[in-house]
């Protein structure tokens, strides 16, 4: 479907639909939120034809956006989200999360999964769970992000920061090589990402403190200095 675009997607949705699948924030198109408007199109739509709204939450949860899901900050409730990666503290883990609805529908044999239920891994993720799901440690989430973000516009070349939290799309100006620049940074000691020819992706580790929030944006800005002469 087009991005964004929720005229399009309500009519894209119909009796023959059996769910819509989204990720809240595209992460690796280069860190682009959806719109209230797209998000809330989706759940009128499915809503109207009895689909489910699936939200993949696989970059954007375990409290990379400074809650523990991204669809807690936005108007609509999924009826399914996707789970991964973080989820397991580094053990290969994947969960679906349902609502009471949405878990009845599958029965003992329905699915299955070579590796599904590992108790290491469960124990890990539930491990996980304790420590990110907490307020203290979202609201730094937030509060990096936003020091992060700000620090970011204040430099010459960069256009635009997208995103929540700690998950950024930082837009560079026409003309500046975002792959260049990251090889650069890397040599610097810095580990961004390159999603597209003009982004840089950055997800800093949450507990990425405020100091090395400011050695980050020096070296993106240093960095950068080549491309203003």
């Amino acid at each position: 479907m087009p991005f964004d675009d929720g005229a399009a997607l309500r009519e894209a949705v119909g009796e023959s639909t059996a769910a819509v699948l989204i990720e809240p924030i595209q992460g690796e198109a280069g860190v682009y939120p959806l719109g209230e408007g797209a998000l809330l199109a989706a759940r009128h739509a499915c809503d109207e034809v009895g689909a489910l709204l699936i939200f993949d939450e696989i970059q954007t949860g375990m409290g990379r956006t400074g809650s523990l899901w991204a669809y807690e900050q936005t108007p609509v409730r999924p009826d399914v989200l996707t789970s991964a990666k973080a989820l397991g503290g580094g053990m290969p883990i994947g969960a679906c999360v349902t609502t009471p609805a949405a878990g009845e529908v599958l029965e003992p044999g329905d699915h299955g999964s070579t590796f599904a239920a590992g108790p290491l891994a469960c124990v890990a993720a539930l491990a996980v769970l304790d420590i990110v799901d907490d307020p203290a440690l979202l609201r730094g989430v937030r509060e990096l992000g936003a020091q992060l973000r700000e620090s970011l516009l204040a430099l010459a070349g960069v256009e635009a920061v997208r995103g929540r939290g700690l998950m950024l799309g930082v837009a560079l100006a026409a003309g500046i090589d975002a792959a260049a620049l990251g090889a650069e940074l890397l040599e610097a000691g810095l580990i961004v990402n390159v999603p597209e020819p003009g982004t840089l992706r950055l997800l800093p580790p949450l507990t990425v403190d405020p100091a090395q929030i400011e050695r980050a944006v020096a070296a993106i800005g240093a960095a950068l200095l080549s491309y203003a002469q």
